[in-house]
Order: structure tokens, then C-alpha cells, then sequence
């Protein structure tokens, strides 16, 4: 069952897709399918080593549920100093 979720990029991941939030599509039940299904759509390249995940601003597992309506944020290491 497809779920709308908002999806929030910071760091390399906002770099890489080019924009900060937007909202999705998924039939994803877990943050990490959620992001293997970004990655095999080829909308962002990350993997779940240097990545981390929120669920509605909490840090979270990447074996995760996600919910209808639930913000899911991608926070990658920043770039910069």
C-alpha cells in the first residue's frame, strides 16, 4: 500500500538531490527500504553507514516503520568547515 510521506534532505544528501524537501511515494515499510528504494531510482546515492535517519525529527533505526504522513529525514555528513 503506497504511503505519502515529506522527505527531508541535509548534507551531502541535499547536495546530491538538489533541493531540501519534498513530498514522495512509497510502498517502503521501513527507513531502509525507503532509501534503497530512493537509491535504486536513482533519486540519491547513500548508503545507511554514513547516513542517518528521523522520523518526524527522532532519530531512529533504519529498520524503522514509517507511517502515511510521516516526515522521513536523510541527514548525511556536511561538507564545509
Amino acid at each position: 500500500m503506497k504511503k505519502k510521506v515529506k522527505l527531508r534532505y541535509f548534507g551531502l544528501a541535499g547536495e546530491r538531490r538538489g533541493i531540501q524537501t519534498e513530498s514522495y511515494e512509497t510502498e517502503a515499510e521501513t527507513a531502509r527500504q525507503l532509501l534503497h528504494e530512493l537509491e535504486a531510482g536513482k533519486v540519491i546515492t547513500l548508503t545507511t553507514n554514513i547516513t542517518k535517519a528521523l522520523i518526524n525529527d527522532k532519530f531512529v533505526d533504519w529498520d524503522a516503520p514509517i507511517a502515511d504522513g510521516d516526515q522521513v529525514t536523510l541527514l548525511s555528513p556536511f561538507s564545509g568547515g
